[in-house]
């Protein structure tokens, strides 16, 4: 099996015209794609760790939900994420191709979003009003109970909100979730149509003071939420292509709360 017939079918099924104009989805790294595909391992990121486990286990194709190089230029990479130089130069020598599917995954109609609920056993619950993004869930419960199905099934820890107590323990049914980083305009139009739970990640300070003058109901949840995209795509590539070694690699939440 070459190479290029992997990257047909993903192309194919999540092409580049679903992503964000700002995205750098598609290829970091690109060799000669009529080469016999040895293996691929899927991360949500390109790691040091990550590299050396395609490199033990022969494999010259790494698939992330989070592009690797994501700056304009390979000076700003350099300065923003110096780790990249060492790892660069190894993925060239071991002629690694890497390939990113980042907001043309999460906007396709079955992506990020749909899969968290997909694994949390709520797909049933989910619908969506224009793309794949956000993902809205007429669903029962509340905030609290909805944490820890997510801990079980997502696996992730370390959350924030700006809910009471009492706000975490009360009865909830329509739920917002915008895997990754939602964004600020988006949420405020969500408050406004009466969402009484929104989830996303990686919020700033001016965000919260913003959240808390519209009461707009926030639960932000680990980045991590998006591994999802490992466990779907590895499924269908091993449906898909029987014969192909295909691997996995959890990266772990590099942070946690203290308490």
């Amino acid at each position: 099996m070459k190479i290029k017939q992997l990257t047909e079918f993903l192309f194919n099924k999540y092409p580049l015209s679903l992503k964000e104009v700002w995205d750098p989805s598609g290829f970091s790294f690109k060799f000669n794609l009529s080469e016999k595909l040895t293996g691929v391992v899927l991360a949500i990121d390109i790691t040091d760790q990550v590299v050396n486990y395609a490199i033990e286990n022969n494999c010259n194709v790494i698939l992330t939900h989070h592009p690797f190089l994501f700056e304009k230029t390979m000076e700003m990479e350099k300065i923003k994420a110096p780790y990249k130089i060492n790892l660069i130069k190894k993925i060239k020598q071991h002629r690694i191709n890497t390939i990113s599917f980042h907001t043309n995954y999460d906007n396709h109609i079955h992506g990020t979003s749909y899969q968290i609920t997909r694994f949390m056993g709520l797909e049933n619950y989910s619908y969506f009003q224009n793309n794949g993004y956000p993902c809205i869930l007429n669903y029962k419960t509340t905030p609290y109970e909805f944490i820890k199905l997510l801990k079980n099934k997502i696996k992730i820890h370390s959350f924030r909100t700006n809910l009471t107590n009492e706000q975490l323990n009360k009865n909830i049914t329509k739920i917002v979730l915008m895997s990754g980083s939602g964004f600020v305009g988006d949420i405020n139009e969500w408050t406004k149509k009466g969402a009484d739970l929104i989830i996303s990640s990686d919020f700033r300070w001016s965000d919260w003071i913003n959240f808390e003058q519209i009461n707009a109901p926030i639960l932000e949840v680990p980045h991590l939420d998006e591994h999802v995209f490992v466990w779907d795509v590895s499924t269908q590539l091993k449906n898909k292509f029987d014969k192909l070694n295909v691997l996995t690699f959890d990266v772990k939440q590099p942070y946690r709360n203290i308490d």
